[in-house]
């Protein structure tokens, strides 16, 4: 409920005083900061109200976590002994039998109980704890009224016996420690043993009574005596050797030796105030304004509040801070879950954006990179076109050369056709046809020329001699083969072909 929070406020009201201590710091190390006291004897419940805002806005605590210390005057003790040694069992033993020790029913109180220990091997002896639950509620309500969310009611007795229990060491099987704590309006009588408390007893008598009458002094000695016999009749464990006087007055100094000549039990001053760790101003405070008052009750009561065993708080009251508490958690899970959710969308926004930025600076220079690749396609394409206009030119050149080197001297062409599929045709005249058949066969030889043919060859005169005409056809060594139909079409446009058209 507490976790690390650092702010607490302890409310203790009587009928005669309200007191507020309000402590900051880390849970189980708090020190206190302010003491705030009111004196509220017949004032009524509405001027009540007002006078807890006032002395809370004196503390200057903005948000504390508020626990109530009870008064002892509201509080029942009793102790019993219960025929069991399993806590839950002791437990339910008590929820069931508390009634049978107060007048009230079972459902019109509240209970509480500490273990102080095993008593013949199969017992159990408590200190149970009852107050009555609309007493409670009302002084509850009071403080709710002013702002106030109590989350937890305590019992004031147990905090000051689990302080000098820790302080003194005093361990498992230690011998009883008693304790007198005189305040203002009440005295208790305490009996601290295996470490808890074993007993204790209110009585209505305080420093302000013995200040206001001596004979009070008698009346208090008398009211110690009956606190002794009873803790005597209730055989809870031996008679304390010493009893520990945790107030500092004058008063108390000069009732030490009474009460040690009288009760013939030794007695030792030992004040709570210089046991807690009060800044100068709070010493001050305490010696001056508040007559020698420390607030021992409240102030230990926060500081050890989380180990008390006893927890007077009201089934509601939890039941209503469970909820809350609850209503928190689940805030605290929504606000989260809303935070990661928010964390993962910045995350995943966050790679869009840069992505998006990584994919237009991409964008820019594919577009100033297919701009240069256009370019250079172009130029390439250009410079593809000419190198094949300049290949195919070559080639030209290449077949006049071929043919040049294969033509004998006896040869001379008429005419050379070149086309661009590849075909060649040569006409020319020769001395003798044994020079057309070598030429021919020169052709067929060369690794430029395929496909040599003769397609005609004819005698004439030319310039009165006697000479063979001759027209052969050839395809380069590169170019692709004629189809049948395209030869036979080839054949029918040789002069041949046109003879033997004119025949039929």
């Amino acid at each position: 409920m507490f976790g690390n929070d650092k702010e607490f406020l302890g409310i203790y009201l009587t009928e005669q005083t309200l007191k507020l201590a309000y402590l900051k710091g880390p849970l189980g190390k708090q020190h206190c900061v302010r003491l705030v006291k009111r004196n509220v004897a017949g004032t009524a419940e509405g001027q009540l109200v007002g006078l807890i805002k006032e002395a809370f806005q004196e503390t200057s605590a903005k948000s504390p976590h508020c626990v109530c210390m009870i008064a002892p005057q509201l509080i029942t003790t009793k102790n019993i002994e219960i025929p069991s040694l399993d806590a839950e069992e002791i437990k339910s033993i008590i929820d069931l039998q508390a009634g049978r020790h107060t007048p009230y029913s079972r459902e019109e109180i509240i209970i509480g109980y500490i273990s102080i220990g095993v008593f013949q091997r199969n017992y159990t002896k408590v200190l149970l704890v009852i107050v009555n639950r609309d007493q409670i509620m009302k002084h509850l309500q009071l403080i709710e009224e002013a702002g106030l969310k109590v989350e937890k009611a305590l019992m004031p007795q147990e905090a000051i016996a689990s302080f000098y229990a820790k302080a003194l060491n005093l361990k498992s099987g230690a011998f009883p420690l008693g304790i007198i704590n005189l305040m203002e309006w009440e005295t208790d009588f305490l009996v601290v043993f295996n470490g808890v408390l074993a007993m204790t007893r209110t009585i209505p008598l305080g420093l302000e009574h013995l200040g206001q009458d001596p004979a009070n002094r008698d009346k208090l000695l008398s009211e110690l005596q009956k606190s002794f016999e009873s803790y005597q009749n209730e055989d809870i464990a031996a008679i304390p050797e010493e009893f520990l006087l945790t107030g500092q007055s004058e008063m108390i100094l000069e009732l030490q030796p009474f009460l040690q000549d009288k009760l013939k039990t030794r007695f030792k001053m030992d004040p709570v105030s210089k046991r807690l760790n009060f800044s100068a101003n709070l010493i001050e405070q305490c010696e001056v304004e508040l007559k020698g008052d420390c607030f021992a009750n409240v102030v230990l009561g926060m500081q050890l509040f989380h180990k008390l065993l006893v927890d007077l708080t009201p089934d509601e009251i939890k039941t209503q801070r469970s909820i809350e508490e609850k209503g928190r958690q689940v805030i605290k899970a929504g606000i989260f879950a809303i935070i990661i959710l928010v964390l993962i969308s910045a995350i995943f926004f966050t790679k869009i954006y840069f992505r998006s930025i990584i994919l237009s600076r991409l964008e820019k220079e594919y577009i100033n990179k297919h701009r240069s690749v256009v370019t250079l396609d172009r130029i390439a394409q250009r410079s593809r076109i000419i190198k094949g206009y300049l290949k195919s030119r070559m080639v030209g050149l290449d077949v006049v050369d071929e043919i040049y080197r294969l033509i004998p001297d006896e040869i001379y062409l008429d005419n050379i056709y070149f086309d661009e599929n590849g075909a060649i045709n040569v006409q020319g005249v020769s001395e003798s046809m044994s020079r057309v058949f070598n030429f021919v066969s020169a052709l067929e030889e060369s690794e430029y020329f395929k496909g040599v043919k003769t397609k005609s060859t004819t005698a004439k005169k030319d310039r009165g001699k006697d000479v063979a005409a001759f027209d052969i056809a050839f395809r380069l060594e590169s170019a692709k083969d004629e189809s049948p139909e395209e030869e036979a079409a080839a054949g029918a446009e040789t002069p041949e072909g046109d003879k033997a058209e004119e025949k039929k």
